[in-house]
């Protein structure tokens, strides 16, 4: 998996140069631009940054909400924005940030496996909400190409089996006996083509499962709209950031290249060996949307406000909570 994404990263990268070459000769534009950009819209877009990651830090309270330990609000910001910092000063995959993660909620009395654990659930719940905005993103572009209303309706309805599908799956982790059969089918499956290269041991891998089950049942009581409405407001509230880049600079971009831009930024920084995609998210922005017919000015002036505002903002402050958490707790 490793060389496969650094081969991933070479791709992207070598597409990348060539995609923005031709946007270097948009770059006196683009450093005139903030001579009369709306200072008001990036207020606005720290504000939404702000907002998004409140609503992330409500999403973590309530992945650990089942679990013994105490955290206060703040003090769980100040852990997630240390977790930030972190995977950026050691890249290792997230290992670094699941570590400081585990170091950290550990002061406030929660094991490893609650730290953990719920760090999983988290990134479930962002996940989906990142595939449902970027198939939102692409039905508004449907919309906007003037496609014939059956060809939405399919799309919609791919929408809705995925949703079904997702929610099946759910269902089928919580099913004690269904999850175990379906995981030994899975893993004779493996073990018949890939069992070469590593052969996976059943026992083991129920054993597993039997713990994730029973972390699961600690969240009957939480009820799930909760989990649905923080995540939507994390992913959308940082997509209303980017928005606000672009009118920083007076362009009103359309919802669905926003939506399905966004999607496409967190593809690429997903698959780029570095992590968050530093240094090909920050270039491909302005690549991404300028395919999109943004003008290149704006979308190197919006990508680069985007980016300081969520991204390298975010870990700033970081390096400071966590000095806060270990020197106070």
């Amino acid at each position: 998996m490793k060389w496969l994404k650094w081969g991933l990263t070479i791709v992207l990268f070598g597409v990348l140069i060539y995609s923005f070459l031709p946007l270097l000769s948009e770059l006196r534009q683009a450093a005139n631009l903030f001579l009369t950009a709306k200072w008001i819209w990036l207020l606005v877009a720290i504000f939404f940054q702000f907002l998004s990651y409140a609503c992330l830090t409500w999403l973590n309270v309530l992945a650990l909400e089942p679990f013994d330990g105490k955290i206060g609000f703040w003090n769980l910001t100040a852990v997630l924005t240390s977790m930030a910092f972190i995977q950026i000063a050691i890249p290792s995959a997230g290992i670094s940030g699941a570590a400081l993660r585990v170091r950290l909620l550990g002061k406030f009395d929660f094991t490893p496996e609650d730290s953990l654990f719920s760090l999983i659930i988290e990134s479930l719940y962002e996940f989906v909400a990142l595939v449902l905005v970027a198939s939102l993103g692409i039905v508004v572009l449907l919309r906007d190409y003037n496609l014939s209303v059956q060809a939405i309706l399919v799309f919609l309805v791919l929408g809705v089996v995925s949703i079904l599908f997702i929610r099946y799956f759910w269902r089928l982790l919580q099913d004690p006996k269904r999850s175990r059969i379906s995981v030994a089918k899975l893993v004779n499956l493996w073990n018949r083509i890939g069992g070469r290269f590593r052969c996976l041991d059943l026992g083991d891998m129920l054993e597993r499962l039997t713990v994730f089950q029973s972390n699961l049942t600690k969240y009957d009581d939480v009820p799930v709209w909760k989990f649905v409405l923080a995540t939507s407001g994390k992913v959308i509230l940082d997509i209303a950031t980017l928005g606000a880049a672009f009118l920083l600079f007076g362009y009103a971009i359309s919802p669905g290249i926003l939506f399905f831009g966004y999607g496409l930024v967190l593809a690429v920084g997903g698959l780029a060996a570095l992590p968050g995609g530093i240094g090909m998210a920050d270039a491909y922005i302005p690549v991404l949307f300028s395919w999109f017919g943004v003008p290149g000015a704006v979308s190197l002036t919006a990508g680069l406000v985007y980016r300081l505002v969520a991204y390298w903002l975010v870990r700033f402050i970081g390096f400071f909570s966590w000095q806060y958490i270990e020197r106070i707790y």
